[in-house]
């Protein structure tokens, strides 16, 4: 996402820098009509670098800080197997001093100790069983909701896409016809109407989807 942002920000930055060049060019001072297309062209530009602005703060907030939360999660996930290792260490050093203890002669003291150490290896296997129950329980929910997490992202990525290069198309729908059919032609209006209703009814189709549905 970061590179691809990156990205549309330095089309954008390339083109206006390339109608700033152009407008400096001596051609265009002694072209009316070519002047007239790269003033039209500059100020599609700039209104292009407001658009990729939008789109970069918009995909900030809607898409990287989101995923950035979730890939935090990962690390509470990570502690949760660490916990989870140090208890069966717990219970495995519990498990070997009973097992050396029973394999000892049994006097009164060492009565006593395995008793004590029988008692704390139940406690420990109990702890260790809940532990590992919750975090089978926490690790299957984590799996089945992470689609969840990821879908109002994905929703927000494709409605600012659908905006910026709608925007895109629109701005330069508007130029390309203006400039490339001669002034007055009777096919101009038709052909601008023709496909302006093109465009709108290709955008109603992606609206209608019911991944940007609101």
């Amino acid at each position: 996402m970061k590179k691809y942002l990156e990205a549309i920000a330095n089309v954008a930055k390339s083109e206006q820098k390339i109608t700033a060049d152009l407008s400096v060019s001596a051609l265009c001072h002694q072209n009316e009509e070519l002047r007239k297309l790269i003033e039209d062209y500059h100020s599609v530009t700039s209104q292009l670098s407001e658009f990729a602005r939008e789109i970069s703060s918009v995909n900030q907030r809607t898409f990287q800080e989101p995923l950035k939360r979730f890939g935090g999660t990962f690390s509470n996930v990570e502690s949760g197997f660490h916990h989870r290792e140090q208890l069966v260490q717990e219970w495995r050093t519990l498990a070997a001093k009973v097992r050396k203890l029973e394999e000892r002669e049994r006097t009164a003291s060492t009565v006593v100790k395995l008793d004590r150490d029988k008692k704390a290896l139940d406690v420990a296997a109990k702890e260790l069983a809940t532990y590992h129950a919750f975090l089978l329980a926490e690790l299957t929910q984590f799996l089945e909701k992470r689609s969840e997490y990821f879908r109002p992202s994905l929703q927000a990525l494709v409605r600012s896409q659908l905006d910026y290069y709608g925007n895109n198309t629109r701005l330069f729908t508007h130029l390309v016809p203006a400039t490339s059919t001669p002034e007055g032609s009777p096919s101009s209006a038709a052909s601008d109407s023709q496909f302006e209703a093109s465009i709108s009814d290709k955008l109603d189709r992606i609206r209608a989807l019911s991944i940007v549905r609101t």
